[in-house]
C-alpha cells in the first residue's frame, strides 16, 4: 500500500484541530479524511456543502484497493443552517469516532437569523465540540472568504480561541509583474 502524507497532522483526542484556509484546501482535507477512513469509522459534518467525494475516492484509490470498504467508513451529514449544525453536533456519538467538520462557519453566516442568536448558537456548538473532543479527535475547517466581513471575523474569533492546534493558510498571491522567462 502506498503511503501518502497529509499536509496536516491527523487530529488527536483531547484537542480541537482548526484549519483556517480558502476553498482550495479541500483536497488536503480529503487526504486527511482518507487517512482517517483507512483506520476506521469517521464522521463528517458538512456545513458548506463542499464535501468532495470524487477527490476523496481518488485519494483512497491511491492508498488502497479497497475503496468501497473505506468509503463505507465515512458517515456524512450536511448542515444547511446554524440550527441544524447545533442539532447535529448534539447528536454525535461520544464513542471515540473521529469527527471532521467542513466549512463550519458557513452555516452561521445566514443573514435571516439575528446575529446575536447566531453568536449564541456558535457558542453552543463550540461547547459541544469541546465535549466531543474529550472522547474523539475533532478537526474543523473554517473557510476564509475573499470579502472580510465583520460578522465573519466576529464568528471566527471564538472558534480560534477554542481550538488547540491551528493552521492558517492563505491564497498564494501572484507577482504584480511578469517574471522574465530567462
Amino acid at each position: 500500500m502506498e503511503q501518502h502524507i497529509t499536509p496536516f497532522p491527523l487530529p488527536k483526542t483531547g484537542k480541537i484541530s482548526l484549519v483556517v484556509a480558502p476553498k482550495g484546501v479541500r483536497h488536503s482535507l480529503m487526504s486527511m479524511l482518507a487517512a482517517l477512513a483507512l483506520r476506521g469509522r469517521v464522521i463528517v459534518v458538512d456545513g458548506g456543502n463542499c464535501f468532495d467525494g470524487y477527490t476523496l475516492a481518488r485519494e483512497l484509490r491511491r492508498q488502497t484497493h479497497h475503496v468501497q470498504a473505506a468509503l463505507k467508513q465515512i458517515w456524512l451529514s450536511r448542515a444547511f443552517t446554524c440550527y441544524q449544525m447545533v442539532a447535529m453536533l448534539a447528536e454525535l456519538p461520544r464513542d471515540g469516532t473521529p469527527i471532521i467538520i467542513l466549512d463550519m462557519l458557513s452555516t452561521f453566516l445566514d443573514e435571516n437569523v439575528n446575529f446575536s442568536k447566531r453568536q449564541r448558537l456558535l457558542e453552543n456548538s463550540l461547547g459541544l465540540l469541546r465535549r466531543l473532543s474529550e472522547h474523539a479527535p475533532v478537526a474543523v475547517w473554517a473557510r476564509t472568504r475573499t470579502t472580510a466581513a465583520e460578522e465573519n471575523e466576529q464568528l471566527l474569533t471564538p472558534l480560534l480561541s477554542t481550538a488547540h492546534d491551528i493552521w492558517e493558510l492563505e491564497t498564494p498571491t501572484l507577482p504584480e509583474h511578469q517574471l522574465p522567462l530567462f
